[in-house]
């Protein structure tokens, strides 16, 4: 995984064979790092964990709903 994103197409490199999650990882904290944009940056990973933290609340008064 020590290859650049850039040498490659990004299918070749995803579909490689090697760990996803850890291909993840990468993707994240290089976009993070990069140093562009921070601001922005952190509106969309609170945007996120907004939305991510919404699907549980629903989620659970369903369950709660049906039980």
């Amino acid at each position: 995984m020590n290859r650049k994103l850039t040498e490659k197409k990004f299918t070749n490199w995803w579909n490689d064979g090697e760990n996803k999650f850890s291909k993840f990882i990468y993707i994240f904290v290089s976009w993070w790092d990069n140093g562009k944009n921070k601001f922005l940056k952190a509106i969309y990973f609170s945007i996120f964990l907004h939305f991510l933290f919404g699907a549980f609340w629903l989620l659970s008064l369903g369950i709660g709903y049906i039980f």
